[in-house]
């Protein structure tokens, strides 16, 4: 139990001293390149911190076991609205009027609603449809790195840009390898600890293991928050929800079938469009995710956990 909780303390440690170091190196990175770091926080933090989702999608894939793929990207996607943003919004109100959060909020309905289609209508996943999601990966990316900052954001950008080129990339490489290592460290430590304590395997999955894979975008969200960079914190969860689909789904699709199982279409895939279509009239309404909203959305999360237990998942 004792290495257990020095497993948990310097995982958290890890997570937060990479939280601090990676804000500056994207800001500093979109600087140098010339381009918004609304850009440099879906391509690195998003697609980085969405990294072990993937991998352990394609593995679960190749294992036979296509519920823990839906479920680990269907639940990841959950996770990111109705909890990261919910802690973040607990100490910053989230609000803003930036188009291209806004045009992203536009792509993760459009390929939300693609998924959930295929779900009902083929209890699948198509190959043709994985083959559309990987298009849309490969355009949304392309389109990305062409998007040039406009003279609020180029200031903003210079402004940050306190670190050499250099050690700008060291640090947002070095924050994402820390934010995914510190978090794994934290979830092995917790689900030892919870082992130790008799603590069933379903809750430990449904909560230590849930809430774990988060604690990246929860440490970047908040860390992007306390840098005054909101388009940062809402471009990396909302690029994150973006990636986990179009790649998680769409890749791992080409090398393994995916039906979808009972649990994921009655309470997987409602809870996820709910939370994806409040967290778009949000944005679209310009309303702020302040402590009122982070607080329902809590309460819809812990409804879904309930409602996870009782059917037994």
């Amino acid at each position: 139990m004792i290495i257990s909780i020095l497993m948990l303390a310097s995982g958290l440690t890890i997570l937060l001293t990479a939280a601090h170091v990676i804000i500056p190196g994207t800001i500093s990175v979109a600087y140098y390149f010339r381009v918004p770091a609304h850009v440099v926080a879906v391509l690195l933090i998003a697609a980085g911190t969405s990294a072990p989702e993937l991998i352990v999608a394609i593995q679960a894939g190749l294992n036979g076991t296509p519920q823990i793929v839906w479920g680990n990207i269907i639940g990841s996607n959950i996770t990111n609205i109705l909890v990261v943003l919910s802690i973040a919004g607990l100490f910053f109100p989230i609000a803003t009027t930036d188009t291209q959060t806004k045009r992203d909020m536009i792509l993760l309905l459009a390929i939300s609603a693609i998924i959930t289609i295929s779900a009902y209508y083929f209890s699948a996943l198509p190959l043709f449809v994985s083959i559309l999601l990987v298009i849309i990966l490969a355009c949304y990316t392309l389109y990305l790195v062409r998007l040039k900052p406009d003279e609020e954001e180029a200031e903003k950008n210079t402004e940050g840009a306190e670190l050499s080129f250099k050690r700008s990339l060291i640090y947002c490489i070095a924050g994402v390898a820390g934010l995914v290592f510190g978090a794994d460290l934290m979830v092995n430590a917790a689900v030892d600890l919870a082992v130790t304590l008799s603590i069933s395997k379903a809750v430990i999955g449904l909560t230590i293991i849930a809430f774990g894979t988060s604690l990246p975008e929860i440490a970047a969200a908040i860390a992007s928050l306390f840098h005054r960079r909101v388009d940062m914190a809402l471009g990396s969860i909302i690029g994150s929800n973006i990636f986990n689909i179009v790649a998680g789904l769409g890749i791992t699709r080409l090398v393994s079938e995916l039906p979808v199982t009972t649990e994921i279409l009655v309470t997987g895939i409602p809870v996820m469009i709910l939370s994806t279509l409040i967290l778009a009239l949000l944005i679209f309404f310009k309303q702020p995710l302040g402590k009122i909203i982070s607080v329902c959305f809590l309460a819809i999360y812990c409804l879904f956990l309930w409602l996870n237990l009782a059917i037994g998942i």
